[in-house]
């Protein structure tokens, strides 16, 4: 069982890489799907970062679209990535991306997030006071150390080496494999002559 605790460590990382506070952004995929990989909400969402079929495939805001919603490491980089567009589209108003992540920009943009919502924006913020943006992290070194977790994180144990599959074209071609490839054989004539039509009566038939 893969450790909830690294997968924290790489929501903080991917957070970083797209100049989201990454305390902020940990906390909203606790509360998504408490670093569930595979959870599912009522509406369709999947994954750690709960991500709808539709966003993920058409995410707007410049956004990287998402490929595999099961896949761990892409949809915690959605959620990053999306959250992060959100915020400078709302020009560093945390709680209108907080709220647009949660119901949807539009509702936001015309003024009548649900509250429901509104909701869940306070409760990521708390007593939270800044935008919930940082310099954006995206340095070779920082990304090298990502890309090493990621790595140690997906990795699987290796699966035992298939065994390679029967040349069924080679035991037609053996006549030892096929009694019935013709020959002088007597066991052979008779087998062949028991699965002619009348062959198995014949087969009794005084002579």
């Amino acid at each position: 069982m893969q450790d909830p605790n690294r997968f924290r460590q790489v929501a903080a990382q991917m957070a970083q890489r797209y100049g989201v506070d990454p305390e902020l952004y940990v906390r909203l995929i606790e509360r998504e799907s408490g670093f569930d990989p595979m959870a599912r909400g009522s509406a369709g969402e999947l994954g750690f970062a709960q991500v709808r079929a539709d966003t993920a495939r058409n995410p707007g805001f410049g956004v990287t679209p998402l490929q595999d919603r099961a896949d761990p490491f892409d949809n915690l980089r959605f959620g990053a990535e999306y959250l992060g567009a959100l915020v400078k589209y709302y020009d560093g108003d945390i709680t209108k991306a907080l709220m647009a992540y949660n119901g949807g920009a539009g509702n936001v943009d015309k003024g009548s997030p649900s509250s429901a919502s509104q909701e869940y924006a306070a409760a990521l913020l708390g007593t939270k006071k800044d935008s919930g943006l940082i310099p954006q992290k995206s340095d070779a070194a920082g990304d090298k150390e990502l890309d090493r977790m990621l790595a140690a994180l997906l990795a699987s144990p290796k699966t035992p080496k298939a065994r390679a599959r029967p040349d069924f074209k080679r035991f037609r071609k053996s006549s030892r494999m096929s009694p019935l490839s013709g020959g002088s054989d007597p066991m052979r004539k008779m087998m062949q002559q028991a699965m002619t039509p009348g062959g198995i009566e014949s087969l009794y038939k005084k002579t």
